[in-house]
């Protein structure tokens, strides 16, 4: 499984370096081949390249006859990238995923199970802050009969 929350410093080229605990797990359980891609303006998705493949598949089965998952299947598989993680547990973001979601600097590097979220590490602190102030009235009401 894919957990926790890392704060981590992009280089001046663009490269993340995966931090030690998680690039021991990615290279035991998956290789060096990651797949980074887009899924909203707020942050970036990484998946080991084996956790990709179902996910791809199931975004080409989207029916193409709604206008709507067309868009999203082009957004998500349109910005799929395949990337090598260097020796050194580096991968290259590419610039114009980059620029997209606005990741400059300072990026929080997200575990969710099967694969990580990419934030701009003030952004991810807004949606942290947004979480802790949910209503657990209302947010049972939204998670109806699922417990942890």
């Amino acid at each position: 499984m894919i957990g926790g929350v890392s704060l981590v410093s992009l280089d001046s080229k663009g490269r993340l370096a995966i931090p030690a605990k998680h690039r021991e797990t990615l290279l035991s359980a998956f290789g060096h081949r990651l797949v980074i891609t887009l899924e909203s303006s707020e942050h970036l998705l990484l998946y080991p390249e084996a956790n990709w493949k179902p996910v791809e598949e199931r975004l080409l089965k989207l029916p193409a006859a709604n206008p709507a998952l067309k868009r999203y299947q082009r957004l998500m598989l349109g910005h799929a990238d395949l990337l090598e993680m260097d020796a050194a547990g580096r991968i290259l973001l590419p610039a114009r995923l980059r620029e997209l979601v606005k990741l400059d600097k300072d990026v929080a590097l997200v575990g969710m199970g099967n694969r990580f979220e990419l934030w701009d590490a003030a952004q991810w602190d807004e949606q942290t802050d947004a979480a802790l102030e949910l209503d657990p009235a209302e947010l049972a009401q939204h998670l109806g009969d699922f417990t942890l």
